[in-house]
Order: structure tokens, then sequence, then C-alpha cells
């Protein structure tokens, strides 16, 4: 018979089982598991124990990490910590980044850091992973509309409903400049 595999929710659940029936015993919560879980078998109940010793780390565990089976770590963290912390960095500037970019900026870096193609590789799947590592995602950038200054529209608004209210409703009108954009910036980006 194959191993039994449990996801990080589920061991917490066994955790906050046992906190909620303090006077169970291991193998009682080891067949309180075959029929919450919907198991081939009950778990031993040393293999309860491990999951009972590891309780304070499950419960430090991110949403994400939660669903997982088994623990996956960074292969590269070096790497993995530049691109994160240029990411920041560009943020801070107000860069509009994409995933294109992203990915070519973590190759350069790898690059630099002496990690050979071979050894890594900068997919959709590992830019998907690495945006849920740092909670990244993509947002539309605002224009000018974002960057108002909330404070000197709430003071002229009197004034303009004022300056509108001589006015017929359909001979009022909201005009802005536009222009030629050939080389204009992505309006959506990473953050």
């Amino acid at each position: 018979m194959s191993q039994i595999r449990l996801t990080n929710e589920q061991k917490l659940r066994i955790c906050k089982h046992q906190d909620a029936n303090p006077r169970i015993t291991q193998t009682a919560l080891a067949a309180w598991t075959k029929d919450a879980f919907d198991l081939q078998k009950a778990l031993s109940q040393a293999a309860i124990s491990e999951i009972i010793k590891k309780r304070k780390e499950l419960e430090a565990m991110d949403t994400t990490d939660l669903s997982a089976k088994r623990p996956r770590t960074v292969q590269h963290p070096a790497v993995e910590e530049a691109v994160a912390f240029w990411v920041l960095q560009c943020q801070h500037r107000g860069v509009a980044l994409t995933g294109d970019l992203i990915r070519a900026k973590a190759q350069t870096f790898a690059g630099s850091m002496g990690v050979s193609e071979e050894n890594i590789s900068f997919s959709h799947g590992w830019l998907h992973k690495f945006q849920q590592r740092h909670k990244l995602r993509a947002v539309r950038i605002h224009g000018e509309s974002g960057s108002a200054d909330m404070g000197a529209l709430e003071e002229a608004l009197p004034h303009l409903k004022a300056v509108v209210a001589g006015y017929a409703p359909r001979d009022v009108y909201n005009m802005d400049e536009t222009g030629l954009f050939y080389s204009m910036t992505p309006d959506k980006t990473i953050a």
C-alpha cells in the first residue's frame, strides 16, 4: 500500500482537532483522520506524533504553503533574493514591470552569479510561483486621475459646480488632451 501524504492544511486540522478534544489519544486522533480525510487506512501513532511536533511550523505557514503536501525550496535563493530586491526598487521608482522584464532580469542576475542556464529555467511557471512567493500581482497603472491632489479637488469642486449650474446638462463636457502613443509604457505592471 502506498504512503499517505497529507497537505499541510490537513495536518493543521489534526492539531486543531486535538485542541478541541484535549483528552483524545494519538491513536484515536489517527482513527479520526481516516474518517475526516477519507483515507484508505489510518495514520500511525508515530505519524500523528510527528505532525503535532511540527504544530508551530504549520501555524506559521502562509496560506499558499498550506495546500502543499511537501515543502519546496527555491533552487537558487541568491538569484531569487536579487530579483525580489530589484522588483522592490522598481516599484519604489514607479517603473512599470512586465513578466518578460522580470524573467529577463532574473536571467541576467543568474548569469552574473555564475548559475549556468542548464541549472535554472525562468519559465512562465517560475514567474507565476515567484509572484506567489512575493505576493505580487498584475495591476493596472493609473493615469493622471490616480495622481490628482484630492485636497485641491475637494476645494475646487464647489466652485466648479457653481459655474456648471448656469448651463444645461447637455451643454457640459469633460475634455482632456490626447496624443500619439507610439512608444507608450505598458498600462499594467506587476506590483
